[in-house]
């Protein structure tokens, strides 16, 4: 059997699911491509500013994203608190889950985004 992809089919319509991975020691304080892998770069950039990094999509989405993050491979101890999100971009911060106070710099995330084209809904 070969590996084929087909449309995914949803209840709701226009979904679009994007994943991409983030290496934060590559990540700059100008807005650019610097830490993210090839699927990131073609949906956005991103800059830093001590542990907020600004997220900034090339396209703007119809509807403001659900966002999920997860901690890649040997990035243990990570927690993301997510401060803004909107249908442009997304800002967030990361802290080592064990006291929620030291802040972590250079993280290393895999991040899922579903969002929609249009804020209209089947109901």
């Amino acid at each position: 059997m070969s590996r084929q992809t087909f449309p995914n089919f949803y209840d709701q319509p226009g979904c679009t699911v994007r994943n991409f991975r983030i290496t934060g020691a590559g990540v700059l304080s100008s807005a650019g491509p610097g830490g993210l892998d090839g699927r990131g770069q073609n949906l956005c950039t991103i800059s830093q500013a001590a542990n907020v990094f600004t997220v900034t999509y090339l396209a703007a989405f119809g509807d403001v994203p659900y966002i999920f993050f997860q901690p890649s491979a040997g990035q243990a101890n990570t927690i993301v608190n997510l401060l803004t999100n909107t249908a442009q971009g997304f800002t967030f911060e990361c802290f080592k889950s064990d006291d929620h106070t030291t802040a972590i710099v250079n993280p290393n995330l895999d991040i899922h985004i579903d969002s929609y084209n249009t804020t209209s809904f089947v109901s």
